[in-house]
């Protein structure tokens, strides 16, 4: 495991200063009782620097012994190859890819330790039942090197089926009721209104082209359980914060006004959780079709009065503006109902 190579290093850094290095970090500190030297980034642009008191530095102006420092990179998988080219590039050699399982092994690890976000068990002759996840393709997805053999259960759906130029799937989310012309600001999401609206699974669920949910077609948990998600990102300092990355204040501040409006009752616990550290990403997810729909209810309540409000707001209708909105949500939703709901979660595989 990832925490046996630190344990043995005298030194460690982490390569990355977002969400999936403070994951580790924070992992790491409370496993081990241990920090890095230093968290290394490409350029200063867009990073905090520093973190927790730990500097974050260029990787042109690392200092150390490049043999005596385990670095381990902690980015996403889509962006390892160019990184470590670099670090190859500049004489380093003593690198560990944090890649999806490693990065899941050690969140699980920690979450185990501090007694929360529990695993999906394997379950003991689990019963099959009406299970489909519905794998969203677009037209402008990027080709993959190695895609992933869909399962019986798996369905590709062509979001944005309105607005392509070509299609990538049988499966269309221009049929029925939908929003496919939505796409370009909704993006996956239109793929779930699609699903809510169209289907009526047992269990249903959403993933994308390249990022899977590693789970069976079997009803999960012996029917004990309500929704299937990834492990969240632990993010600095907070869940705000790190949603501001990808929108403008604008934007933010409509969600606000929306939960606000809509959800007055519930609007500072959903302010706590905004300010708490926690975020699940990506809208990927598998539930009961109870708790799916009454999901989807909700989030696109909120959604479609942001967009109402765009006359004042343009910056709403701005591509992909809605789509990390609603991962905003996603959170708020499953996190406010974490006491109701019976939340279980698995790892997730990323092809490229």
């Amino acid at each position: 495991m990832l925490t046996d190579a630190v344990s043995k290093s005298s030194k460690f850094a982490i390569y990355g200063a977002q969400v999936v290095a403070y994951g580790a970090y924070v992992a790491i500190d409370c496993l081990l009782g241990r920090k890095p030297e230093c968290f290394i980034v490409s350029g200063a642009a867009g990073n905090p620097d520093e973190i927790d008191g730990v500097a974050v530095v260029a990787v042109d102006d690392c200092e150390f012994k490049r043999e005596n420092v385990l670095i381990l990179v902690a980015v996403t998988e889509l962006l390892q190859d160019e990184i470590c080219a670099v670090l190859d590039n500049k004489g380093y050699r003593n690198y560990i890819r944090i890649g999806a399982h490693e990065e899941h092994e050690l969140m699980s690890a920690y979450f185990k330790r501090i007694g929360m976000f529990q695993p999906l068990e394997p379950s003991v002759g689990s019963k099959a039942c009406d299970f489909a996840v519905y794998e969203v393709r677009n037209d402008r997805d990027k080709p993959l090197v190695s895609a992933p053999m869909l399962k019986a259960w798996e369905h590709p759906i062509q979001a944005g089926a309105d607005v392509a130029d070509m299609r990538v799937a049988s499966l269309l989310d221009n049929t029925g009721l939908h929003i496919s012309a939505k796409n370009r600001m909704y993006n996956e999401m239109t793929a779930t209104y699609w699903v809510w609206k169209n289907t009526s699974h047992a269990w249903k669920g959403i993933c994308h082209y390249r990022r899977h949910l590693v789970i069976s077609g079997t009803e999960p948990g012996d029917g004990v359980v309500d929704a299937v998600l990834l492990l969240p990102y632990i993010c600095y300092p907070n869940a705000l914060s790190h949603f501001q990355r990808f929108v403008s204040i604008a934007v933010k501040d409509a969600m606000l006004s929306s939960l606000q409006a809509l959800k007055p009752d519930r609007y500072n616990v959903y302010l706590s959780i905004l300010n708490g550290r926690y975020h699940y990403t990506c809208n990927i997810l598998a539930a009961r079709r109870e708790v799916f729909d009454a999901y989807c209810e909700w989030v696109f309540e909120i959604l479609e009065h942001m967009e109402r409000s765009a006359v004042t707001t343009p910056e709403i209708v701005k591509p992909r503006a809605l789509a990390y909105t609603a991962e905003a949500l996603t959170s708020l939703y499953f996190l406010s109902n974490s006491d109701n709901l019976k939340i279980r979660h698995v790892e997730k595989k990323i092809y490229t």
